[in-house]
């Protein structure tokens, strides 16, 4: 059996249930997020939409999924989640890890708002770039 990866789409703060999903998604060894997101949506391009942006030394982030944007003025950004575990860094940069046992992989993406925790995603989207010289 091939690897795959499940991605899931949580678009409503605190959702206990995906409101899309993109099943059976290609996984080789190396895969980042990011790459599995551009698979995703080549697969699925008539469901499933997204928008990557690229903020410098931080790498890539995504900041809309399915018409549904980042809204820093409500605390509502998307986070990246892998097998679980919230990612430390964006989705250019988060390679999806394979064995010989482990198979399949899943990659959540949650709107959440994030005004009451601590997410070092949404702290390296919102944060300001250094001035160029």
């Amino acid at each position: 059996m091939p690897n795959i990866v499940m991605i899931n789409i949580y678009s409503t703060p605190g959702a206990s249930r995906p409101t899309h999903q993109l099943p059976h998604v290609p996984w080789f060894a190396g895969i980042t997020a990011l790459q599995a997101m551009v698979l995703g949506e080549a697969m699925y391009e008539k469901s499933f939409s997204f928008r990557v942006v690229y903020r410098s030394i931080y790498g890539a982030f995504i900041d809309c999924i399915d018409d549904v944007a980042d809204d820093p003025a409500r605390h509502c950004f998307w986070m990246l989640y892998i097998n679980g575990t919230e990612a430390q860094i964006g989705p250019s940069e988060a390679i999806i890890q394979e064995d010989e046992v482990v198979t399949s992989a899943t990659i959540d993406w949650r709107y959440e708002d994030v005004s009451k925790g601590i997410h070092r995603q949404a702290s390296l989207k919102a944060k300001t770039l250094p001035a160029a010289r």
